[in-house]
């Protein structure tokens, strides 16, 4: 059996590579504004319904990959790249799953985001 569940990686590192090029108060506004631009792309991904092409299903997914990457979610930008890699390859089988587990891993990395500014203050 697969287990469904699966912990947000983040990498501190980005983040604090983002607070020393913008500043605190810029780079969370940034976090701020990536994690509000994640949320609707990964709804768009979730209603996706394109055409054959997936053109606009490759945008969204280079959407979440680069936004991903800018804050420090490792685990959601991998499964993005995979998912990606997937639509490339033109296997809707593989793509269907590792979209299901994009949408999975991408709500439990916002929430954990938003979790750890709760705590922060």
């Amino acid at each position: 059996m697969l287990p469904l569940g699966e912990p947000a990686r983040f990498n501190p590192g980005q983040l604090e590579k983002l607070c020393e090029k913008l500043g605190d108060l810029r780079a969370e506004t940034e976090v701020a504004h990536a994690l509000d631009r994640l949320s609707a792309l990964l709804d768009e991904l979730a209603r996706y319904s394109g055409g054959p092409d997936h053109t606009d299903m490759a945008a969204l997914l280079d959407g979440v990959v680069r936004d991903a990457q800018l804050i420090g979610m490792a685990t959601l930008a991998r499964v993005g790249q995979n998912a990606a890699d997937c639509l490339r390859g033109g296997d809707p089988t593989a793509l269907a799953a590792t979209l299901a587990r994009l949408l999975r891993v991408g709500d439990r990395s916002i929430h954990a985001i938003w979790d750890l500014e709760d705590v922060s203050g």
